[in-house]
């Protein structure tokens, strides 16, 4: 007598290893798209990248001249105890970028993210405060740097002075470090922000990301190292105050969540609305009567003349190599001055979302985040089978809750006085309208943590 198969499973489980359960039954189980992947995996991606570099370079001694300015600056005048610029600076760019993309993951979720859930925080909350703790980490840093090459240089406290030295093309070995390292950095965060959650100002903060690295590049290769260590402090500083007043908020110290936000806003104004556009001015004004206006040579910085040519392809020649003359005239002013007040024009869209969100602050209301991602403010997952969320309630015939469905006794009056979600008597928070988001800037100051 043949043996009976005993089948591995149920015959009624089969196929089912591909499904998940959820209120309403089994559902398909949600494919990882490449964007999750690649989330998931910064860390071994940038690792294995500089990795393999790096083992190239010390394996392959032929292979050093290509692997070299991936990892040290290129370009040095021993002569001179100085570097000048070149196309080699890109791979330097384009490592520091990929070590910036794993110190980050590494930051975020070895150390901050779980130090967050050991003082705990929930998930999504604790992966903000990661998130802004490595903004603070990385800003606080290079804040410090740019304040220290701008302190000691000589046009600290005279704008003017920003432009005597053009077009001078050598720098400092820390200089050059750290325009390239912010360089870096912009490209990064142009990379994060388009595999991680999006958020409702993507657009703004792309363009924002595009136009400093176009400005902060081009400034690079036309030698105007001095104008692109001022803007960056006044810039950097702001990065720098705002996710520490949002970790002041994450963490439930109100108080000094309040004197954060506007120490923040305060800066903000001064830095960005008073010192910057003086920089601007300085643009317009001293820069013409600074320099002579005509073409130099690259290498040496002598005037050749005071007429540039006509055709536009004098401005690309210092991007192909640093013999070519290096020319300016009032088309480059305005254009530089443009993107410069392009920047302006943002910080001013950004810094009226802030005074809106102060005066709701101070008029004891809520605003909403018009930065935040689509995520809502739920976590769903601990709620018990009795406690089901309004739209599942809906959808599978179950009762939905008035608390839920917002028919609770005395919700007109709550929302009347600003508040954007209602607590649910099971775990998690549930919104009561699907527009309802985290307010701006993280709810700084807004309300008290329940």
């Amino acid at each position: 007598m043949a043996d009976t198969v005993v089948p591995s499973q149920p015959v009624e489980l089969k196929g089912r290893n591909v499904y998940v359960s959820s209120p309403s039954g089994l559902r398909p189980a949600k494919e990882t798209t490449f964007r999750e992947w690649v989330v998931a995996n910064q860390i071994g991606i940038s690792m294995t990248t500089l990795a393999m570099l790096l083992a190239l370079h010390n394996l392959y001694p032929s292979l050093r001249p290509y692997t070299q300015p991936f990892f040290q600056l290129s370009y040095y005048n021993e002569s001179s105890n100085s570097y000048v610029q070149g196309w080699n600076d890109v791979y330097f760019v384009i490592s520091a970028a990929i070590a910036l993309t794993g110190i980050r993951a590494i930051a975020i979720e070895w150390f901050l993210q779980p130090l967050a859930r050991a003082c705990g925080l929930k998930r999504k909350q604790s992966l903000r405060l990661a998130e802004q703790g490595w903004q603070a980490m990385y800003y606080s840093f290079i804040w410090g740097v740019g304040l220290y090459l701008w302190k000691t240089s000589h046009y600290w406290g005279d704008f003017a002075a920003m432009w005597s030295q053009w077009p001078a093309r050598p720098l400092s070995g820390l200089m050059k470090w750290y325009l390239l390292v912010e360089l870096a950095f912009l490209v990064q965060q142009i990379f994060v922000i388009h595999v991680e959650e999006r958020r409702k100002d993507h657009v703004q903060m792309l363009s924002h990301h595009i136009i400093t690295s176009a400005l902060l590049s081009s400034a690079y290769i036309y030698a105007m190292y001095n104008v692109s260590n001022v803007v960056l402090c006044l810039m950097d500083i702001v990065d720098f105050l705002l996710p520490s007043a949002k970790i002041l908020k994450y963490s439930k110290f109100e108080t000094a969540c309040n004197v954060g936000f506007g120490l923040f806003m305060g800066t903000w104004f001064i830095t960005r609305h008073i010192i910057y556009p003086m920089v601007c001015w300085s643009v317009y004004y001293d820069l013409p009567r600074e320099l002579t206006y005509g073409c130099y040579t690259g290498s040496t910085s002598e005037f050749i003349s005071a007429e540039t040519p006509n055709a536009f392809a004098y401005m690309l020649g210092p991007y192909f190599s640093l013999d070519n003359p290096i020319c300016f005239n009032p088309t480059l002013k305005w254009m530089f001055l443009s993107l410069l007040l392009i920047l302006e024009v943002l910080s001013i869209v950004w810094f009226s979302m802030i005074v809106r969100v102060a005066y709701g602050v101070v008029c004891g209301g809520n605003a909403e985040d018009t930065r935040s991602d689509e995520e809502d403010e739920a976590e769903v997952e601990g709620q018990t089978p009795s406690r089901v969320p309004a739209h599942l309630a809906a959808k599978d015939g179950a009762p939905a809750d008035p608390l839920e469905t917002g028919n609770a006794p005395g919700l007109g009056r709550r929302r009347s006085n600003g508040t954007a979600s209602v607590r649910a008597r099971g775990r998690g928070r549930v919104p009561f309208d699907p527009s309802d988001r985290k307010a701006l800037l993280g709810r700084i100051g807004c309300e008290k943590p329940t």
